[in-house]
């Protein structure tokens, strides 16, 4: 395991590594900062949209036979980009800072707002393709809860990280 470091008492079971070098601090570029602060924040600005203006709007929009399909298309073109650099972005910085906990919680956010996506949301989405169905918008929008609080923490977690570690 390893020799027993200073402070180690005869009789403790606890074995100190001697030799411990603490990981070499890896920085982020500020293309790598910039791209993870304005995918944050634009996803931020799009959930907080969708949550308070698009989904209720389900309720009342005349030919919801029509609209959704144009709704998810088109939010698609929007989201699924961000989305993408989102989660490409996080398991790099992830990994590239050897998964410290300042990019593994954001990239474990991502996960789960893309778990609660491609689970939940997707499939009540698909249940709208061709009629407005009261319950499955309700359920849409208690179900969009989530991804919106997760989605708000980390843009709050990557830009308080962006500011601490420049002060």
């Amino acid at each position: 395991m390893g020799v027993p470091g200073p402070g180690h008492r005869p009789g403790c079971n606890i074995l100190w590594v001697y030799n411990y070098q603490p990981p070499i601090p890896v920085s982020i570029s500020a293309l790598e900062w910039l791209l993870s602060l304005a995918s944050s924040w634009a996803l931020f600005g799009l959930i907080w949209t969708i949550q308070l203006v698009h989904y209720p709007a389900f309720r009342y929009v005349p030919d919801f036979s029509e609209f959704h399909p144009h709704h998810t298309s088109s939010i698609t073109m929007i989201v699924m980009p961000l989305m993408l650099l989102e989660i490409g972005l996080s398991a790099y910085l992830a990994y590239k800072t050897g998964f410290d906990w300042q990019w593994a919680v954001p990239l474990f956010m991502v996960l789960l707002i893309w778990g609660i996506t491609f689970l939940k949301a997707i499939p009540l989405h698909d249940s709208l393709s061709t009629h407005r169905e009261p319950a499955v918008i309700e359920a849409l929008i208690r179900i969009n809860w989530p991804r919106t609080i997760l989605w708000t923490a980390k843009a709050l977690w990557i830009s308080y990280s962006f500011w601490y570690t420049r002060t």
